[in-house]
């Protein structure tokens, strides 16, 4: 008889050979003094009154039972007004539906909308997350190339992509890995390409309110041709430094919705009750200037920790968004592959990077590490000390 408790679902067997970014996060912290710009923890304190509805709901405020399955109504509605404020989009309370992150709003669109074997677009450098997800739901993922050091939008690509079936499109704006922030003039440009398909568009828009020099973020969903196809999917994590939260959502037609949140209802029931009573606040009380000040503090950060980088002698792109930079190391430490060179990184100067081959369908021939920049300004200072004495 086999060893029944061995045997594995095809779909998970990606996955099953570990996570870099998790292995690597526990490698670091093992390391005395180690600082962990790799997995993007996001190590801020998160605002005050996010902390206090939290706490309220805690000490009294709230009975600890299940919430509805779409999220509490109040969250809902300051979810929706958040998104004609602050993105342009005429949506109602019951077109949110709350999910535990981003991640998990994602993957509960992907089974209800996606049938297995369904061909998924996704822009290369890919968070490496959303392609394990196609993975798991039974999607196959169709990797897009960004074109040159600015990863600018490639229609050439994006049309032999479309050429092969797909019925969906991640689209990931501010961009993890690379920063990249998609123009109006770009998502009009896939908005074209799309004309005539029946493909959905599945934004991840988590770092919307981090968007420097002067650009700004364009929710795809407001963009002529994509309105009405896209689903917006977004979280507090990164806004409201609560990545250990798990409060995120996706947005969208109402019927889309509530489709997404029954099938959420089956796989974790509902989100934290205190964790939505903490962010319901936050959209409340936390001024306009708070997301300002976010977005100011975030860009003297890229800049300090951009101007280490390349005193010790990486390549890379400027990133004009979210809190991520991809450096070519090899003119610091060789043509390693990124596994090696992430590890030879914490053996010289104890900070933690994430291998870039993580983020490519194709790893071959990536030279690579992603660094994050989302730590207190003391790590930080500390983190490019440390960068500087890398330099030959």
């Amino acid at each position: 008889m086999k060893d029944v408790l061995r045997l594995r679902s095809s779909r998970a067997t990606p996955i099953l050979a570990g996570n870099l970014l998790r292995s690597l996060t526990e490698l670091i912290d093992a390391v005395p003094g180690g600082i962990n710009l790799g997995q993007g923890v996001c190590d801020l304190d998160p605002p005050t009154p996010l902390v206090a509805g939290a706490v309220a709901a805690l000490q009294g405020g709230d009975r600890q039972v299940y919430t509805p399955f779409a999220g509490l109504p109040g969250l809902r509605a300051a979810i929706a007004q958040k998104l004609r404020r602050d993105n342009g989009l005429e949506i109602e309370a019951d077109g949110v539906v709350v999910c535990p992150g981003a991640s998990g709003g994602l993957f509960a669109t992907l089974l209800a909308l996606f049938d297995p074997g369904d061909r998924i677009l996704l822009f290369e450098p890919f968070y490496s997350y959303h392609r394990t997800q196609l993975l798991l739901a039974g999607l196959v993922p169709v990797p897009v190339p960004l074109s040159g050091p600015d990863f600018a939008f490639d229609e050439a690509a994006f049309a032999r992509a479309l050429a092969q079936k797909a019925r969906g499109l991640i689209l990931n704006t501010p961009a993890n890995p690379s920063g990249k922030v998609f123009s109006a003039d770009e998502l009009a440009a896939i908005a074209r390409r799309l004309e005539g398909t029946e493909l959905v568009v599945l934004t991840d828009e988590v770092y919307e309110y981090l968007v420097y020099d002067g650009r700004r973020h364009v929710a795809p969903a407001t963009v002529e041709g994509l309105a009405e196809r896209a689903v917006t999917i977004s979280s507090f994590s990164k806004t409201y430094s609560i990545t250990g939260w798990r409060i995120g959502y996706v947005a969208g037609p109402k019927d889309l919705v509530d489709a997404v949140g029954r099938v959420a209802d089956q796989a974790w029931v509902c989100s934290s009750r205190p964790a939505q009573r903490g962010v319901e606040r936050a959209l409340h009380e936390l001024p306009a200037s708070f997301y300002t000040d976010l977005r100011v503090g975030y860009e003297a950060r890229r800049d300090r920790f951009c101007a280490a980088l390349a005193d010790a002698g990486f390549r890379f792109q400027r990133p004009e968004g979210a809190y991520y930079v991809l450096a070519d190391y090899r003119a610091v430490l060789g043509d390693l592959e990124p596994h090696p060179a992430a590890l030879e990184l914490i053996s010289r100067v104890r900070i933690n990077a994430v291998p870039g081959h993580v983020f490519h369908a194709e790893p071959a021939g990536v030279r690579t590490l992603r660094f994050h920049f989302a730590v207190g300004d003391a790590v930080l200072d500390e983190a490019c000390a440390r960068l500087r004495t890398l330099a030959r």
